[in-house]
């Protein structure tokens, strides 16, 4: 008898458990090889679009350079009609230069075979250019 693949919930379990713990390779360890991540609302610069494993584990990792989650909070997840797809709504604590903010997130996902195979993901980026704003010499208020 083969062995049951984890289902969508529990991969986005410990999709979380893994961003929260700031655990990055873990983190990319979950996804396919040959994944396709889309960040429709995206700010400049970034990529709207990330194919494979390898090019998210690096992603992860600078991002993890830069910024540091503490918590996540919030979670609501949307079983589908298609067990190997979830909506999952969550937000995340971080701590960037000894700031900190809430980030929200919304991700549709889908999982095969225990992995994230295809992920569109959402979040407030009007928030997040305000962050960045903040954070660059020209939004100082330093003197």
């Amino acid at each position: 008898m083969p062995l049951a693949q984890p289902s969508a919930r529990s991969v986005f379990d410990r999709f979380l458990a893994a961003s929260a713990e700031n655990r990055w390779d873990d983190l990319a360890d979950l996804y396919a090889e040959d994944v396709i991540l889309e960040l429709p609302f995206t700010l400049p610069g970034v990529p709207r679009v990330t194919k494979g494993r390898e090019e998210l584990r690096r992603r992860f990792r600078a991002a993890g350079g830069s910024r540091r989650i503490t918590k996540a909070d919030n979670v609501v997840v949307h079983e589908t009609t298609d067990p190997s797809v979830l909506v999952a709504e969550f937000d995340l604590q971080q701590e960037v230069r000894g700031t900190t903010f809430t980030a929200s997130y919304v991700m549709v996902l889908t999982v095969r075979d225990g992995l994230i195979t295809h992920s569109r993901d959402y979040t407030d980026t009007a928030a997040a250019a305000e962050r960045l704003k903040a954070w660059s010499p020209a939004g100082s208020t330093a003197g």
